[in-house]
C-alpha cells in the first residue's frame, strides 16, 4: 500500500456512512493554503452510545469479527489530524445520524498530502444507492455537485462513457477552483 493521503481519510469516513446504510450523505471539504477541513454527515441512524464513547479505540469495531477484529479508520484519522495540530470530532444522535469532522494543518511536517480528491469523489458518486451532496472549496472558490444533478444530466451511471464524462466534469470543477 502506498502513502496514505487526506483524500484516503475522506473516502474511509464516507465508507463508514455507506456501510451504515445511509441514504443521504453530505460531504464538505474546505481547503485553504494552510488548512484542510472535511466533514461527512449522514442519516444512517447514528452510533449506539456505548460504541460512541469508545469510538477512537482501535480495538472497537462494529464489523463482524470474521471480517475485521479492529477498527482503524477513526483512530488513524484522529492520530493523523492531531499530529498536525488539528482535530477530529464525531457527533452522533442515535436514531438520526452522524457527523464526523476533521481539520489538518497542511504546513505541518507531519501532514499527509491531499491526494486525489477527484478520484475519491468519483468512487463515492458511483455508489448510486446514496444521495450524495458534495461541497468543495479551495480558499474562496467553491463548487457543489450532487447525485440528483448527475442523474438529471447523465441518468444512471451505467456505461464507461457516462463514467468518463463524470470524471472529466469533476476534473474541470476541481481545476476551476484552483486557478
Amino acid at each position: 500500500m502506498g502513502l496514505i493521503t487526506l483524500s484516503d481519510h475522506v473516502h474511509d469516513i464516507a465508507e463508514n456512512s455507506i456501510n451504515a446504510k445511509a441514504k443521504n450523505v453530505k460531504l464538505v471539504i474546505e481547503e485553504t493554503d494552510d488548512t484542510f477541513y472535511f466533514s461527512v454527515e449522514d442519516d444512517a441512524g447514528g452510533i449506539r452510545p456505548d460504541i460512541l464513547e469508545k469510538i477512537f479505540d482501535p480495538s472497537v469495531t462494529t464489523r463482524k469479527k470474521e471480517i475485521r477484529r479492529v477498527g482503524l479508520g477513526l483512530p488513524f484519522l484522529k492520530q493523523s489530524a492531531e499530529a498536525t495540530g488539528g482535530y477530529v470530532k464525531v457527533n452522533s444522535e442515535y436514531g438520526k445520524g452522524t457527523k464526523t469532522e476533521a481539520l489538518f494543518y497542511k504546513s505541518h511536517i507531519d501532514c499527509q498530502p491531499v491526494g486525489n480528491l477527484v478520484d475519491t469523489f468519483l468512487v463515492l458518486l458511483l455508489n448510486q444507492n446514496i444521495n450524495w451532496f458534495i461541497k468543495r472549496c479551495y480558499n474562496d472558490n467553491c463548487y457543489e455537485i450532487s447525485s440528483e444533478t448527475i442523474r438529471e444530466y447523465l441518468g444512471v451511471l451505467d456505461t464507461p462513457e457516462k463514467i468518463k464524462t463524470l470524471s472529466e466534469l469533476l476534473e474541470e470543477l476541481e481545476s476551476s477552483i484552483k486557478n
